[in-house]
C-alpha cells in the first residue's frame, strides 16, 4: 500500500516538473513586479525601499535567493524545490506524529496536491516560499516543545526570523507561539519568558533591522504598496459588508472564477482547492472539470474540519499552537480584507501556510478509519487524478 502512496507522489512530482517547465514566468500574482523586485537586487545591489515600486514593500528573503539565479526562468526551481522540501518534511512529520507510515504518505499526498499548492509553485512570488517557511518551523517547534533545550532555542529563532524575512505573515506565527508558550504557563510567566527571550532575540537579531527600518522611515512596520498613494488606483474596492462575509451562493453556483468579487467564504474555498484567480489555469466561464474537483474536495475539507474539532476537545500544549494558528491566520486574514477591500485579496494562497495543519486535521478525522484504508486508497487515486486533469498545463493555454 505504501508503494501505491509512493507512485502517487512521484505523479505529482512529474506533473509539478511538467508545470515548471511550461509555465511563464510573466504569469501569476503580480508576477511582473516580483520580477522587478528580483531585478533590482541585481542591479542596485540593496534591498528597495517600498515606495520605490509596487510589491517592494516585501521582506527580501525570497528575492535574495532569486537573484543568485541567472535569469528568471530558473528562478522558478525555488517552488520546486521548496515543494520537494514540503513533502519530506511533511512525510517525516506525520510519520513521528502518528506513528504509521501509510498515514504519513496519506496526508503528504494529501498536502502536496492541494491545488493552492499546485499552482503556487511554479510562479514567481513569495507566497509559497513563505508558507513553507512557515510551516518548517511549525514542524520544528511541534516536534521538539517537550524538549527545546539551548541549541534548540537558537534553532528555532533561526526559522523564525527567516520566516519573518520571507513574509509579515510569519508575525501570526510568531504571535502564535508565544500563545502557545504563555496559556499554559500562565500563572508561571517567568518559565514561558525564559523560554522565549533566546528564539525571540535570534529572530530579531536576523529579520528586526528590516521592520525598524520601516518603522523609522514610514512609522509603520508593516507598510505595504497600498499605503502610498500612487498605488491606490490600481483596482477599484468591492465593499465589505455583512453579506460579503456571510454569503454562500457561490458554492449553490460554483462560481468558481468570480466569487472572490462578491463572497469571502467561495472565494477562498475556490482559490483554495482551486485556481479561482487563473494564477495557472486559462481564464474560462465555466469548467466541468473543475466542478468535478470541487465535489471530490468536499470530503477532504469536511474531515479536515472534523479532526479540528477533535483536536479541540482533547487540547494539550503538544496540539495548541496547531489550534491556535489556523485561528489567528484566518482572523487577520479578515481584518486584511477589511483594510484592504479589493478582489484581489480574496485567495487562497494567503492561507497556504496552513497547509500542514491541513494535513495534520485530516489526517486525526480519518485515522480511526485506518481500516478503511483500501477504499480511501481508491478515492486518493480518483482525487489525484481529477486534479492532473485540471492542472496539467496544455500547450494551447498561454498562447497569445
Amino acid at each position: 500500500m505504501n508503494k501505491i502512496f509512493l507512485l502517487l507522489l512521484v505523479t505529482v512530482c512529474i506533473l509539478q516538473i511538467h508545470n515548471l517547465l511550461s509555465f511563464p514566468t510573466s504569469r501569476g500574482f503580480d508576477a511582473l513586479n516580483h520580477r522587478d523586485y528580483i531585478s533590482f537586487i541585481k542591479t542596485e545591489k540593496r534591498i528597495p525601499l517600498p515606495s520605490e515600486g509596487w510589491e517592494l514593500y516585501q521582506p527580501p528573503l525570497y528575492y535574495l535567493i532569486a537573484s543568485i539565479f541567472p535569469n528568471t526562468t530558473q528562478v522558478k526551481l525555488i517552488g520546486f524545490i521548496t515543494w520537494i522540501i514540503l513533502t519530506i518534511f511533511s512525510y517525516y512529520f506525520y510519520k513521528k506524529v502518528f506513528k504509521d507510515s501509510s498515514l504519513a504518505y496519506l496526508g503528504a499526498v494529501i498536502i502536496t496536491s492541494l491545488p493552492v499548492v499546485l499552482y503556487l509553485t511554479p510562479t514567481i512570488s513569495n507566497e509559497f516560499f513563505s508558507g513553507v517557511m512557515i510551516s518548517l518551523t511549525l514542524i520544528y517547534y511541534l516536534l521538539n516543545i517537550n524538549n527545546l533545550k539551548q541549541n534548540s532555542k537558537i534553532f528555532l529563532g533561526i526559522l523564525i526570523g527567516l520566516s519573518l524575512l520571507a513574509k509579515a505573515t510569519a508575525f501570526v506565527l510568531l504571535l502564535s507561539i508565544c500563545l502557545s508558550e504563555f496559556w499554559p504557563q500562565r500563572k508561571k510567566l517567568i518559565n514561558a519568558l525564559k523560554l522565549l527571550i533566546l528564539p525571540l532575540s535570534v529572530a530579531i537579531l536576523i529579520s528586526g533591522w528590516f521592520y525598524g527600518r520601516n518603522l523609522i522611515l514610514y512609522k509603520n512596520p508593516f507598510i505595504s504598496s497600498v499605503d502610498f498613494p500612487r498605488f491606490q488606483d490600481r483596482q477599484k474596492p468591492t465593499g465589505r459588508n455583512l453579506k460579503f462575509f456571510t454569503d454562500l451562493t457561490g458554492f449553490s453556483k460554483m462560481d468558481l472564477y468570480k466569487s472572490h468579487h462578491y463572497s469571502l467564504l467561495p472565494g477562498t474555498y475556490f482559490s483554495w482547492f482551486y485556481d479561482g484567480h487563473n494564477v495557472l489555469l486559462p481564464v474560462q466561464e465555466y469548467s466541468k472539470k473543475g466542478i468535478l474537483l470541487m465535489v471530490f474536495t468536499i470530503p477532504i475539507f469536511f474531515i479536515s474540519v472534523f479532526g479540528y474539532f477533535k483536536e479541540i476537545k482533547n487540547i494539550s500544549v503538544n496540539n495548541l499552537l496547531f489550534i491556535i494558528y489556523p485561528l489567528f491566520l484566518f482572523i487577520s486574514y479578515i481584518l486584511y480584507n477589511l483594510k484592504i477591500p479589493l478582489y484581489s485579496t480574496v485567495k487562497g494562497s494567503f492561507l497556504v501556510s496552513l497547509v500542514v495543519p491541513f494535513g495534520y486535521f485530516f489526517l486525526r478525522g480519518i485515522e480511526e478509519y485506518k481500516s478503511k484504508m483500501p477504499f480511501i486508497l481508491s478515492y486518493l487515486i480518483l482525487y489525484i487524478g481529477i486534479v492532473i486533469l485540471n492542472f496539467w498545463i496544455n500547450p494551447t493555454w498561454y498562447k497569445q
